[in-house]
């Protein structure tokens, strides 16, 4: 009888034996969940990558159909108000699988904007989530996560009126305006455009989505630059801002825009990102310009580790670091510059 209580008794775990199994299980999943995170942001990196590779085959084909690259409506001249203000994404659906999107966009009414700037105008062409414009990466939504987009064609330096680069944008985009305080570009860029070539110019970046609150410097929008007086006067301005300096606290108006619509061309919902601004430096409103024809001081962020992914203007996608020397990524975000590119 003694005997069988011994067995009985032996049969368990001890306290002090489970609780040696639940602190090995604990250190073993430690030791194993950053490793499956890390898999799964290596899965999401590349179908990000694969996202900025199929927007640098539409553009070529874009270009191939037309002898242009896609140019962004900032103001319409006929009837001086923003019907028709497309972002160069809506006039590559054709070429992006997205035929019948295109095929319903009413060319005369204004583009679709989730925060309701022009009502229900264009919202069958232009409200949906399209999984190519989306980081896999990207955790925030914004305006309810409908048109949100996580990439942006590249504008170039900015403000381009003190780049000295000439008295138009300087990167692969150009925006057309037609009334004078809306800077048109001379017309839309070409490959014969590049004089630094294609291979040396960034035609998309990523952008992070801002949903207007909290407070957070990776992605936030923050004021105009004013005071900036140059290109590095206006990105130190820009990197010193604070959260009191957020759009929601200085333009609730305009608090959640960015990465909001990707049909719309204004600058405020970051249809454009600049080079002035380091990868994964902040982004603000804009430099001392206008802001209805391209014109932003968003940089190209991302929530990728160290960098950003970029789409060159010859299609190939590279990632940059955040630490790139300036001159290189100022150099990789103009198209005439006849800069000396360095290692990135």
């Amino acid at each position: 009888m003694s005997l069988n209580r011994w067995s009985i008794r032996r049969a368990g775990f001890t306290l002090i034996e489970l609780l040696v199994v639940i602190a090995i299980i604990a250190v073993l999943i430690a030791l194993l969940l950053p490793a499956v995170q890390q898999a799964r942001e290596a899965a999401r990196r590349t179908q990000c990558k694969n996202n900025l590779h199929n927007i640098g085959l539409a553009l070529h084909n874009y270009h191939d159909a037309t002898g242009t690259f896609p140019i962004l409506v900032g103001w319409n001249g006929f009837t001086g108000d923003r019907q028709g203000a497309f972002t160069d994404k809506v006039m590559m659906l054709p070429y992006l699988d997205q035929a019948p999107a295109y095929n319903r966009v009413n060319w005369n009414d204004y583009p679709w904007d989730s925060g309701g700037w022009y009502g229900s105008s264009n919202i069958q062409s232009m409200s949906m989530r399209l999984a190519v414009f989306i980081c896999p990466s990207e955790p925030n939504l914004t305006k309810g996560g409908q048109a949100n987009f996580n990439y942006a064609i590249n504008m170039g330096i900015q403000p381009f009126n003190v780049s000295g680069m000439g008295s138009g944008h300087n990167g692969f985009a150009a925006a057309f305006g037609s009334v004078d305080w809306c800077l048109p570009d001379k017309g839309p860029t070409k490959a014969g455009s590049f004089s630094d070539g294609l291979s040396n110019t960034v035609a998309y970046g990523e952008i992070t989505v801002d949903p207007g609150q909290p407070y957070n410097k990776k992605y936030s929008m923050h004021d105009w630059t004013w005071g900036g007086g140059s290109v590095a006067g206006s990105r130190n301005v820009c990197n010193n801002y604070t959260v009191s300096n957020a759009m929601f606290n200085t333009d609730a108006g305009r608090a959640g825009m960015k990465g909001s619509s990707w049909g719309w061309s204004f600058g405020g919902v970051a249809a454009t990102y600049t080079h002035t601004m380091n990868p994964n430096e902040k982004a603000c409103h804009n430099g001392e310009i206008e802001d209805w024809s391209g014109n932003n001081m968003v940089g190209s962020q991302s929530h990728h580790m160290g960098g950003v992914q970029v789409c060159l203007a010859d299609g190939s996608v590279r990632f940059v670091s955040e630490n790139v020397n300036w001159p290189t990524w100022l150099a990789l975000g103009s198209r005439n510059g006849g800069e000396a590119l360095g290692e990135y």
